[in-house]
């Protein structure tokens, strides 16, 4: 039998431990309730670093990576059926440890919990990203939070389709806007590619990246959309360019390399590509 979780294996004599003292100091000796600190701390311990524990524990002993999400990755994520298979394996092994040690939620009208499918679809551009890495969670960003459609946030009120907040934690998308750029990527920008740039940028902000900022019209020939359409559908009037370029340079690869050559470079480079 395959352990998920250490964190329980190991909470669970502390929970025990605690039952046993609450029963003694009800029925039997109320001297013993002195004691209940003891297995308490342990299990508040536990709780507080079990995300950490859970995560070495499967490093160590990886759960078997779903067929059902192979096979989403075989059909929509050309750059994981590029892959030579013991690349795959790796893929596959980070993939699955960023997606249990990352916290997905619904949010908004939707709120719940996400889809195992959805998770892969968002954090396979992610591991992607970092398959050249050892920080393959890329630092402390370990909340995704998804919409359905495009939406308002405290830091940026007005309709937008992706956020990076660094110093938080956080990424936030549209799920509508990353599925039609899967589904239909001559026609939509991948907000996914944008997400992680920015992420990569934040956690990694010493490397030196190349300027980006005056390129507009060659952008817009790598990635086949005009900067009206990137700004409509990312929903930023000011758009940044830098993960533009880097949601290019992974997303459109060989134009990306024609037009911006020297670019090219520096992120292969940066990325190990």
């Amino acid at each position: 039998m395959q352990i998920h979780s250490l964190s329980k294996v190991l909470g669970l004599p502390f929970v025990l431990i605690a039952i046993i003292i609450l029963y003694y100091s009800s029925y039997v000796e109320r001297s013993y309730s002195i004691y209940i600190f003891i297995p308490v701390i342990f299990i508040v311990a536990l709780y507080v670093f079990h995300g950490v524990i859970d995560h070495w524990w499967r490093t160590k002993f990886p759960i078997k990576f779903d067929p059902k999400l192979r096979r989403w990755l075989n059909e929509y994520f050309p750059h994981y059926g590029s892959l030579p298979e013991s690349d795959k394996s790796i893929f596959e092994y980070r993939l699955g440890l960023y997606i249990d040690a990352r916290l997905f939620k619904s949010v908004g009208s939707e709120l719940g919990e996400v889809p195992e499918d959805i998770k892969c679809m968002i954090a396979a551009h992610g591991v992607q990203m970092t398959m050249a890495q050892n920080d393959y969670l890329i630092g402390d960003i370990d909340r995704i939070y998804v919409y359905k459609h495009p939406f308002p946030t405290p830091d940026n009120q007005f309709l937008h389709t992706v956020e990076t907040n660094v110093e938080d934690g956080v990424i936030i998308l549209s799920i509508e806007q990353l599925t039609n750029s899967i589904l239909y990527p001559s026609h939509f920008y991948n907000v996914a590619y944008h997400a992680y740039a920015e992420a990569f940028m934040g956690v990694h902000n010493t490397i030196t990246f190349p300027d980006c900022e005056e390129t507009w019209g060659e952008v817009e020939k790598v990635c086949g959309f005009s900067k009206e359409t990137l700004i409509q559908q990312t929903g930023y009037q000011n758009l940044p360019l830098l993960p533009v370029h880097i949601a290019c340079f992974f997303n459109n690869s060989d134009n990306y390399k024609q037009i911006f050559p020297k670019h090219y470079e520096r992120f292969s480079q940066i990325f190990s590509q």
